[in-house]
């Protein structure tokens, strides 16, 4: 089962059936892809099974049925999306079993394909994606690891990871990975001004990689306006906020339909086909949390925020013991900020597992040291124990 268990890690977190389908083989990557959910499905059968994580089939539950209720015009692929949503969230199993170091070295494995990449291949727009044939989800990846490499025990990983994942964090020239990476390290700066080095690190590589502006394969564009940053002006580029406009272009859907939202895949964007065989694309708001209020509405948005609000919570209730809770949820909430693509993403439905799951068990463990606290034969001991 150990096998099997990294198997479904890797398609997932490497994002293998969706590169071979873009890639290699649109067969094959349609068969690795329904491989993946068989697998998660065996495992989950075979394996002992993790509590199912009820804040995630209630919140599924609403969004599916009040939205395909209110609209039924995208209901072609309504039961696969469910299907498949609840297929993934039976891989809170595969989570649970996860160790720190298997999630770690896939990532790696994932930072590398981007660096490749980099070096040898040319990117879309002088973007670098790697298997995630997206920069964005790349970038998402990218202080995945980051994070997850701040606090491996090998003082050696710990270094190559930060190393490795910011230079292909930085490959994506995605502003969502540099701004989450300021963030962090801001952090743990705040936490213990030995971890400076992180950030001079991070300055170091960054110059190297706008030194490459006249490599033509780079995104010419957004370098030049990361290079006016580091100078410490603010380019035209990146004064712009796309990310904003597109938002904005949705509000009034919200507004206008508050209660049970506009209905399935309506802010999700789609490709309209024409008379004379042209085609225009509708971009998706590229925000999760706009996507749920205005395709389901504020209670299910509402429910919604109550289960990653709880996150960044018990993350800050954490953060003494184990400050990579909170910077993981913290970095996924952040990221969800720009991406709409919430029950296509399997690796963010997976890091959201991650942290409930993680969470889940250190409430668990609070609980059972308060209840031995609680105990009176526990105190008796300890009186005794002071007395002798």
């Amino acid at each position: 089962m150990r096998f099997l268990k990294f198997i479904i890690l890797l398609f997932i977190f490497c994002n293998l059936p969706g590169y071979c389908l873009v890639n290699a083989n649109a067969t094959i990557g349609s068969l690795l892809s329904y491989f993946t959910f068989l697998l998660i499905v065996i495992y989950y059968v075979f394996n002992k099974k993790e509590q199912p994580p009820i804040p995630f089939i209630v919140f599924g539950l609403l969004f599916f049925f009040i939205s395909l209720c209110v609209n039924t015009d995208n209901s072609d692929t309504f039961f696969i999306t469910l299907i498949k949503y609840f297929v993934i969230l039976m891989g809170a199993s595969v989570v649970k079993q996860a160790s720190k170091n298997e999630l770690f070295y896939i990532l790696l494995l994932g930072a590398i394909s981007i660096i490749y990449e980099a070096i040898f291949l040319s990117g879309i727009s002088g973007r670098f994606s790697g298997f995630y044939l997206n920069a964005n989800p790349a970038g998402f990846v990218c202080i995945l690891g980051y994070a997850f490499s701040l606090f491996m025990e090998n003082k050696k990983l710990k270094i190559l990871g930060q190393l490795l994942f910011t230079i292909a964090g930085f490959a994506t020239f995605s502003r969502t990975f540099l701004l989450i990476w300021l963030v962090i390290n801001i952090l743990l700066l705040l936490v213990d001004l030995r971890n400076a080095y992180s950030i001079i690190l991070g300055i170091a590589l960054f110059g190297l990689f706008l030194s490459l502006e006249t490599k033509s394969d780079l995104s010419t564009k957004r370098v030049g306006a990361f290079s006016a940053l580091l100078e410490g002006k603010l380019d035209d580029d990146l004064k712009k906020e796309p990310r904003t406009e597109t938002w904005a272009i949705y509000y009034d859907k919200i507004l206008d339909k508050p209660i049970f939202g506009n209905g399935y895949r309506t802010f999700s964007g789609e490709v309209y086909g024409t008379e004379n065989n042209s085609y225009t694309i509708r971009n998706g708001v590229h925000n999760t949390f706009l996507m749920i209020i205005g395709e389901a509405g504020f209670f299910v948005f509402l429910f919604f925020c109550c289960i990653y609000g709880s996150f960044l919570f018990n993350g800050i209730k954490m953060f003494k013991d184990d400050p990579q809770t909170f910077l993981v949820s913290l970095s996924l909430i952040l990221y969800m900020l720009t991406n709409h693509n919430y029950f296509e993403n399997y690796i963010e439905l997976f890091v959201s597992l991650w942290l409930y799951i993680r969470i889940k068990n250190w409430k668990e463990k609070k609980s059972k040291v308060l209840q031995i606290i609680s105990n009176p034969s526990f105190k008796i001991h300890t009186g005794l124990a002071k007395a002798i």
